[in-house]
């Protein structure tokens, strides 16, 4: 279980399971991060910021950006 803290773009930090996550997209309100139990956050990084973030958390994930 690799954990890493995230800032959402309401200000409250939370801690963020990475093996949890689905995937991750630029929404209307910021970048938002969807998990396998449905629910997803959206967060104050912009998306590279947040991938680069996430990658020492998970180095076995692959995170790329969707062409």
């Amino acid at each position: 279980m690799a954990l890493t803290t995230i800032e959402q773009a309401s200000g409250q930090w939370t801690v963020v399971n990475t093996d949890q996550i689905t995937y991750i997209r630029e929404d209307t309100y910021g970048t938002a991060i969807h998990f396998s139990s449905g629910e997803h956050i959206i967060c104050s990084l912009e998306l590279n910021d947040l991938l680069s973030r996430l990658a020492p958390a998970s180095p076995e994930m692959m995170l790329t950006r969707p062409s």
